[in-house]
């Protein structure tokens, strides 16, 4: 069995279940909600008249689509896992570093494609209620967060399936993964330098880079953010070719 058939029974096992139809769906819809609440608060100088810059109008609704995708990677790994379908796959294809970067790679693409629609969305939102302030989102450095999360979307995707796979439990899994972005790094940057918690896996990307006045920026901050994923992912391989996947 190819790699391209490992990519394509993914993408067969993803598309037949509708809560993965609806969770996209859900992201998307809440993306538009945000976006249009927040570019409603755009003042005529092209900022937030509370808040961060004006790349937040679209970097914050875009944090729907990021964990979104994120917990969709846990659910499709801890779900095949649990229903016994993963070791069918194996039995196809006896390779499980194959299988693994199969299901990374598919649900990265799946990620990539609804990031794309999830910015124009956020985007069109900023622009209809901006008020003559169109291309403000865009300006002093926007565009590189906002792009960013073409990075750091399929990213958190494949983060998501690899401590899925590692941890094999959904309740679990989502708990170190979110309990860690939302209140073990906001813990760790009150005690922590101010030099140092920018650096924190999370608070460089998403809409983080647009807010912390210090740091690697977005396009470093992404670099950054892939060399912490790719260690969970060697992590992963290394762990889950020594034990059982059941």
């Amino acid at each position: 069995m190819s790699f391209a058939n490992v990519c394509a029974a993914e993408l067969l096992k993803f598309r037949t279940l509708l809560s993965n139809r609806i969770t996209l769906l859900c992201a998307l819809v809440g993306v538009a909600a945000v976006g249009l609440l927040m570019g409603s608060n755009i003042g005529p100088n092209g900022n937030l008249v509370q808040g961060p810059p004006g790349s937040q109008a679209v970097a914050s609704p875009m944090q729907f689509v990021m964990f979104s995708m994120m917990i969709l990677g846990v659910l499709s790994a801890t779900s095949e896992i649990r229903n016994g379908t993963f070791r069918i796959t194996l039995s196809i294809a006896p390779w499980r570093w194959r299988v693994l970067t199969g299901k990374m790679v598919t649900l990265a693409a799946i990620a990539l494609a609804v990031t794309i629609v999830g910015l124009l969305i956020a985007y069109g939102s900023s622009l209809i209620t901006a008020n003559g302030t169109a291309y403000a989102p865009m300006s002093d450095g926007g565009a590189a967060t906002i792009l960013a999360f073409l990075g750091s979307v399929p990213l958190v995707t494949a983060l998501g399936v690899a401590v899925g796979v590692l941890v094999k439990s959904t309740a679990g899994a989502l708990s170190i993964l979110l309990v860690w972005a939302f209140a073990g790094e906001g813990i760790l940057a009150i005690v922590l330098p101010d030099n140092i918690d920018p650096y924190l896996p999370f608070m460089m990307v998403g809409a983080g880079p647009g807010i912390l006045p210090e740091g690697p920026g977005p396009v470093l901050g992404l670099g950054i953010f892939a060399l912490y994923v790719a260690i969970v992912i060697a992590v992963t391989f290394f762990v889950t070719e020594r034990r059982d996947i059941a």
